[in-house]
């Protein structure tokens, strides 16, 4: 039988976090917590959305929490959740927290072998979701050996045990549940990587990790309850109920973040005096390059108007309340950033904290500084900066090796200056991959000084006098060549800015032994590729690090990304395309290298 605690009293019961919910609910029940658009979202005028307040939310959860514990849910049971952003992905999730359960996430995006590999190594006992997700499951038999319990996530079963309803309606007249407490080691769900440099792998969570990251999120970004939230990220928008603020749904597909809808999205922003927003460089790029299509610089920032019938009527900028943005998932550029800025009241930041699934956050940074500092510096091939740690967060550079690194030992720490692999300690670091224990002895280090684990990022980048930190690409991505090391992120942006150029992409191949570098260029065909090959070859003759590039190669469609973000270049892909493309008698011309 689980403890029976009184919301709130002890520490322990603290540490879950469906208890925010429980005190956000006994505080202010009737402020909204979600707001739901009850169709279509229209660009032009408010849509109608309906209204559920904290003590509706908490009440449907506690409902969920008994029937899926009838159903046989019980502390500890895996669960996959494939439910799109919703009411009834919220109240499922924080019913899971309250029984103690471990709901598994994964990126619906990431493919359907993916999903099946994925789900083989979560091996959940139960599985709740939408139809289309159930019927992938028939289908392709996922989870076939672990599942003993499905659940439709709608009124009817539709071939499954149990649908949502049926299980609201079994527990709807038992009242509050009864919370257990929990350890701050208790497994509390499996996050997967999105898979953008390798398989994806299970990321275990704890319950300390869920309280640490709260805590960080509040301190760091200033996030006050009461708040409207526009989370764009389904994973991050579960922290707008654990931190007070009222969540607006967007009206797009989560799994398809650069499909957003600028119009709606501002609307729903504007109806509701959205004040934090979340949302990967993907959401950034495309908001801002839509207000610049249509209002270019002249218009930028508080002295915007417009008379389009979807701008806003008076002066001002178009999203006047927002009070911070939020941006994760991969480095935004500085054009994005200042695009995006024309959209925003004066002074309002847009943080870009680093991290990863595996440590979340772990650094900070925001526009102003990058703005007027650091990009000057990253189109100089210094890097992308990424800020400070945060309070509570050590991060050390270490020398870069693929092996294992079984022990922390002070000796390994480099210099500033030096280029290593950025390696994370904090309470927000994971302990480990779920049953993937070879992913995990190449990931973790142990601190036999004080027994804590540390994170191995699989980032590289080094620390300035200033004590910020330099992120220079994925250790995966490095182009190791004769003549030296060449890092994703200190060559591409060199190039960002030319006419011509989209994003670029720093890739390796390799003709007789030997890799050579190639840069691969979103060509945006304003001028002719001979112009933009002249001038990209003019430029990599300006500096040391990218003199050594040995072909330029012009691709005329959007570069394949990762599929959670839509943000992270698939450079493994793009170097398998790079090698079709110069052929297999192709070789360097003898003066770039």
């Amino acid at each position: 039988m689980p403890r029976m605690i009184s919301p709130a009293t002890t520490a322990e019961a603290a540490l879950n976090v469906a208890m925010h919910l429980v005190r956000q609910a006994a505080e202010t029940p009737q402020r909204p917590a979600l707001y739901v658009p009850q169709r279509a979202v229209r660009g032009d005028r408010p849509t109608p959305h309906r209204v559920i307040t904290y003590a509706e939310l908490n009440a449907d959860s506690d409902a969920l929490a008994h029937g899926l514990e009838a159903a046989g849910v019980e502390r500890g049971t895996r669960v996959a959740v494939f439910i799109p952003p919703s009411p009834q992905f919220y109240a499922v999730v924080f019913a899971l927290f309250k029984l103690a359960a471990v709901p598994v996430f994964i990126d619906p995006g990431m493919g359907w072998q993916g999903l099946k590999r994925c789900l083989e190594r979560a091996e959940p006992a139960a599985f709740v979701g939408v139809l289309r997700a159930h019927l992938a499951r028939w289908l392709f038999g996922w989870a076939r050996s672990s599942l003993r319990l499905s659940i439709h996530a709608g009124r009817r079963r539709f071939f499954c045990d149990y649908s949502l309803e049926e299980l609201r309606r079994l527990g709807s007249t038992r009242g509050t549940y009864p919370i257990p407490a929990v350890s701050a080691e208790e497994m509390a769900a499996i996050l997967f990587t999105s898979g953008s440099t390798g398989p994806a792998k299970g990321a275990v969570y704890t319950h300390g990790i869920f309280a640490a990251q709260v805590q960080m999120l509040r301190q760091a970004f200033g996030i006050a309850p009461g708040e409207v939230d526009y989370g764009t990220f389904p994973l991050f928008a579960l922290f707008g109920p654990a931190l007070g603020m009222s969540c607006v749904i967007p009206d797009m597909d989560a799994s398809r973040p650069a499909r957003l809808r600028p119009d709606k999205a501002i609307a729903q922003m504007r109806q509701f005096t959205v004040t934090n927003m979340f949302g990967s460089p993907a959401v950034i790029r495309v908001l801002g390059e839509w207000y610049h299509q249509r209002w270019g610089s002249s218009l930028a920032g508080s002295q915007a108007s417009a008379s389009s019938p979807s701008a806003p009527e008076a002066e001002g900028p178009l999203l006047p309340a927002l009070r911070r943005v939020i941006s994760a998932g991969a480095p935004a550029s500085p054009l994005q950033l200042q695009r995006f800025t024309a959209l925003l009241p004066a002074a309002v930041p847009i943080y870009t904290p680093y991290g990863a699934t595996e440590a979340l956050p772990v650094a900070n940074i925001d526009s102003g500084e990058i703005l007027h500092e650091t990009q000057a510096l990253t189109a100089q091939g210094r890097g992308v900066c990424i800020g400070r740690p945060l309070p509570g967060i050590r991060l050390h550079i270490i020398p870069i090796t693929d092996e294992a690194i079984p022990q922390w030992r002070e000796e390994l720490e480099l210099p500033t200056g030096v280029i290593g692999e950025l390696v994370v300690r904090g309470p927000i670091v994971t302990p480990r991959y779920y049953k993937q224990p070879e992913a995990t002895q190449l990931a973790k280090i142990y601190d036999p000084t004080t027994g804590e684990i540390l994170h191995r990022m699989g980032d590289v980048g080094y620390r300035d006098e200033q004590g910020r930190i330099w992120f220079c690409g994925r250790k995966s991505q490095r182009v190791v060549t004769p003549w030296g090391t060449l890092f994703t992120d200190m060559v591409e942006p060199v190039f960002h800015g030319l006419p011509g150029v989209g994003r670029t992409a720093l890739v390796g191949v390799e003709r007789g032994g030997v890799t050579y570098p190639v840069l691969c260029v979103e060509w945006d065909r304003t001028e002719p590729w001979a112009v933009v090959e002249s001038s990209l070859r003019q430029k990599a003759q300006s500096l040391e690090s990218t003199r050594t590039i040995a072909a330029f190669l012009a691709h005329s469609r959007p570069f394949p990304v990762d599929r959670r973000h839509n943000a992270k270049i698939a450079r493994e892909s793009l170097a398998r395309w790079a090698d079709r493309r110069l052929g297999p008698h192709w070789q360097p011309r003898q003066d770039t290298t």
